[in-house]
């Protein structure tokens, strides 16, 4: 059974927030010291939900757990810390280091991490489950981590299990077991169209593709590179430009090997108002994860589809059905650089296919929103983590379905 934690206190008072902890994979510290230097946001509403976090910290202790390379502990503005935990041999008693440190008394929890569900429940804490990841069925190995999963959020001190849009949502229900009435769905604020539809692409004997997120295998950087070389073959001059973190100089060789050097470009990490306007000067925006990628919906979808070019999806499980193919969306099978290479040779030659995906992006994008806004989500909780208010129901996975 599904654990229901009742109220322990008077009804009439409200729960004491006394110190709050962010558990996370994003480093709060690097973000918070670039905004306040006056830097750009690398994604989108990343400045909006620091500053939320942030302005927590005078009503309580606030501190942002983060998973990487370096051990650190910085206070950041009075009573809001930023810890860093290192990614390699962390130990449960590495973890109850932090409980012990911070004494929390409510939990954010934004990643799956076992050693955190499992301290949280023990010392009866408060938690808020807020992933973005899709949770799948596939072989032993797995239906033994999603048990282990399952058991340690039955057994947390939780109103309710939150995952990023639908498919997400829908994947804590089928593979882990979660209610549906306890599933809440999370996402991020709209994201403003660039402006009208486009009639088709703008030079047909060099068409453009971009591609936004971490540059690795899983995500589909190196399927993007063959599906370039594939359409060189066929005497299609495809140009692309990649922008996000990570090895460039591995990439840059493997351009080199499939000899498409000169149609490539590497941007390397840049600001999210630089993502949007390079997804808008481009043909197409691609987002080719593949299934062993674990995400939710990225936010390169909504961008996407509000740049008004054609975007072009792989068939990953949190992607599948929530736009439709040919209309909203070209989709491909993740994986198959063949095949991606057909669909963008397709949009470039059939203007009417390309004309018609880009009108019904206003429609698709607005569709796709499902769920709280990740900070209000967040303020709920903290403002009543029994769901005296029934809060949970109303916003619940079954709620939004019926």
């Amino acid at each position: 059974m599904w654990k229901v934690f009742k109220a322990q206190v008077n009804k009439e008072r409200k729960f004491s927030v006394r110190s709050i902890v962010f558990i996370q994979n994003g480093d709060f510290r690097e973000a918070f010291k670039r905004f306040a230097d006056g830097g750009a946001e690398t994604y989108r509403d990343q400045k909006k939900s620091v500053d939320f976090v942030a302005a927590l910290a005078p009503k309580a202790r606030v501190t942002t757990v983060a998973f990487g390379p370096k051990a650190y502990r910085t206070e950041l503005a009075p009573n809001l810390w930023a810890v860093g935990l290192r990614r390699d041999g962390l130990r449960s008693s590495g973890i109850a280091r932090v409980f012990d440190d911070t004494a929390p008394s409510h939990i954010v929890l934004r990643t799956p991490h076992l050693g955190f569900l499992r301290e949280t429940q023990k010392r009866k804490i408060w938690l808020l489950p807020v992933f973005a990841d899709i949770f799948v069925r596939k072989g032993v190995r797995t239906a033994l981590q999603n048990f282990t999963v399952r058991r340690a959020l039955q057994r947390s001190r939780s109103p309710c299990v939150s995952n990023h849009s639908l498919n997400a949502s829908r994947s804590l229900v089928s593979a882990l077991g979660v209610p549906s009435e306890k599933v809440v769905p999370w996402d991020w604020s709209r994201v403003p169209l660039a402006g009208a539809c486009k009639a088709g692409v703008a030079d047909p004997a060099s068409p453009t593709a971009f591609f936004a997120g971490a540059m690795t295998e899983a995500k589909g950087v190196g399927d993007c590179l063959e599906a370039i070389a594939e359409l060189r073959k066929g005497g299609v001059n495809f140009s692309m430009a990649f922008a996000g973190p990570g090895d460039l100089r591995h990439w840059e060789k493997v351009a080199e090997t499939l000899g498409i050097w000169d149609q490539v470009r590497f941007l390397g990490m840049i600001s999210n108002a630089d993502v949007r306007r390079e997804m808008h000067r481009h043909d197409f925006v691609i987002v080719p994860s593949r299934h062993s990628y674990a995400e939710g919906l990225p936010n390169t979808i909504y961008e996407g589809l509000a740049s008004r070019s054609v975007l072009i999806i792989s068939d990953h499980p949190a992607f599948v059905g929530r736009l439709k193919p040919g209309e909203e969306c070209l989709m491909y099978p993740a994986a198959n650089p063949k095949a991606l290479a057909q669909c963008l040779k397709q949009a470039t030659e059939d203007r009417e296919l390309y004309k018609r995906v880009s009108e019904n992006s206003e429609r698709a994008h607005d569709g796709l929103y499902i769920g709280l806004e990740w900070s209000a989500l967040v303020e709920t909780f903290l403002d009543d983590p029994e769901n005296r208010s029934g809060w949970v129901e109303r916003n619940s996975l079954k709620s939004s379905m019926s």
